[in-house]
């Protein structure tokens, strides 16, 4: 193994230990002793690639959000908003002091995506099979054209709305990281009205048109701004395809899905049954009749659609 190679394993054991610690202890009360420890590296080995435990932090939610950008599809950063954040404090060039270097605390994978103690609670007798990696866009992006133009976006949205329920029962660093992220970890990320993209477009079919405009997060910045924008993207594109019923905001129905999504992962930190899929599906079973109009509707998996499993 080169040292480089040791030095990034090194890198992500730091990373997996510090988000297993931070979802069971909390941030405040985990030191830097115990990462070490938990990830079986040498101080030094810690301190060549995070200088404070701000910046192991910082460096959790990072693999958080890159992990849900996976989920949906989402835009990366650009090189202006990663530059000095790719390697954490070292370069990647010096000698990293290696005691116990790259090993791994029992079961921390290098991809984070393996489940854990909270996958088998979640799931409980019902055998669900645990998730694998998350697909590079979005989990239903090949069912959407096969399930036609009219409910191609709200099948997408179902489906990832259950691989990142699934990710955050299996993966302690997205957990981690929205965990941070609740408690201010992240800056919050700019707001604009609801219905307008990225590029400033308006909504069509079913838009606000004529409402009093809300605010939601951009795409960018912090996981649920991630989140956030992403959905109300999805649905407004899906009405503008007219895949929703008559009258229907994209905006409200984003507003909607965003709440329970984020009350999901909120209380499935402290209930891991929160997390189960069927509780996603009876929301989603609940949520369609008032989405998506007859016949369009009948075509629609409030489980998910094979695809996304």
């Amino acid at each position: 193994m080169t040292r480089q190679e040791r030095a990034v394993r090194t890198r992500e054991a730091l990373i997996e230990a510090a988000a297993d610690l931070f979802d069971r202890d909390g941030q405040e009360v985990t030191s830097l002793a115990a990462v070490t420890a938990k990830a079986q590296v040498s101080a030094g080995a810690l301190y060549f690639h995070f200088a404070t435990k701000a910046d192991l932090a910082d460096a959790v939610t990072r693999t958080a959000l890159s992990r849900l950008r996976q989920i949906t599809g989402a835009p990366a950063p650009t090189p202006a908003d990663t530059n000095g954040h790719a390697t954490g404090n070292g370069s990647g060039s010096g000698n990293e002091n290696e005691g116990g270097d790259g090993s791994r605390n029992g079961g921390g994978g290098g991809s984070g995506w393996g489940g854990d103690a909270r996958t088998q609670a979640a799931r409980g007798v019902r055998g669900e099979r645990a998730a694998g990696a998350p697909p590079a866009r979005g989990p239903a992006a090949a069912a959407g054209g096969a399930r036609g133009d009219r409910v191609g976006e709200v099948q997408q949205l179902i489906d990832t709305t259950h691989v990142l329920v699934r990710g955050l029962a299996d993966d302690v660093v997205l957990r981690a990281g929205f965990a941070l992220d609740r408690s201010g970890g992240q800056r919050p990320a700019r707001e604009r009205p609801v219905g307008e993209g990225p590029a400033g477009r308006a909504a069509g079919k079913g838009g606000t048109g004529g409402e009093r405009p809300g605010r939601w997060p951009e795409v960018g910045g912090s996981l649920r701004g991630v989140w956030s924008g992403w959905v109300h993207e999805t649905l407004a594109a899906a009405g503008t395809r007219g895949a929703l019923a008559p009258g229907v905001s994209p905006g409200d129905a984003a507003a909607v899905v965003v709440a329970a999504t984020v009350g999901f992962e909120v209380l499935g930190a402290q209930d891991p049954l929160w997390l189960a899929p069927h509780r996603l599906t009876r929301f989603w079973t609940l949520l369609l009749p008032a989405l998506v109009p007859l016949p369009a509707r009948e075509a629609l998996h409030p489980g998910g659609s094979p695809a996304a499993h």
